[in-house]
């Protein structure tokens, strides 16, 4: 996944790159290389949707070039979180199926099926199709918006006096 923006700018792209550098290292972003025109910071990643959607990103590149200043990002967290909340319920949930109906010594065949077990799996596996996915489009926007933030600040910072 990627992202990309930029803004019109006619600041100081020091300073600009410097509220970013700040922002980012304080949620554990590794700076990579720097110069008057570029900034590359690479990221932990994702691991909860509790944490900023900031981390979301796995590796951001800013640029000040031509009057503008821009963010390119690759999603590397957002694309991790996505697969979770996406394969790891419904494989939880029949996996679970599995477990119960051996303990209940049901099986697979029309008891299991018409069995408060099999309709409990059924139900939990479709609400998790449809959840998951929209979870998934939830992370994507927060760290689109948060990127989006961030390039505004800096531009707003960097035009300051």
């Amino acid at each position: 996944m990627q992202y990309s923006s930029s803004l019109p700018f006619r600041g100081d792209s020091e300073k600009a790159f410097g509220l970013a550098e700040t922002a980012l290292t304080a949620l554990g972003f590794r700076l990579l290389g720097r110069t008057p025109a570029r900034v590359e910071l690479v990221g932990p990643g994702m691991n909860s949707s509790r944490e900023s959607p900031l981390m979301g990103a796995s590796r951001i590149e800013l640029i000040s070039s031509g009057g503008n200043l821009a963010v390119e990002a690759e999603l590397g967290g957002v694309a991790r979180m996505s697969r979770f909340v996406t394969l790891f319920p419904i494989c939880l949930v029949l996996s679970l199926g599995i477990v119960f109906s051996t303990v209940f010594g049901i099986g697979f065949g029309p008891g299991f099926w018409m069995g408060g077990v099999g309709a409990a799996v059924g139900a939990n596996a479709v609400l998790w199709l449809i959840l998951g996915p929209l979870m998934a489009r939830r992370f994507r926007a927060r760290t689109d918006r948060a990127l989006d933030t961030l390039l505004a600040n800096m531009v707003a910072f960097g035009e300051s006096a």
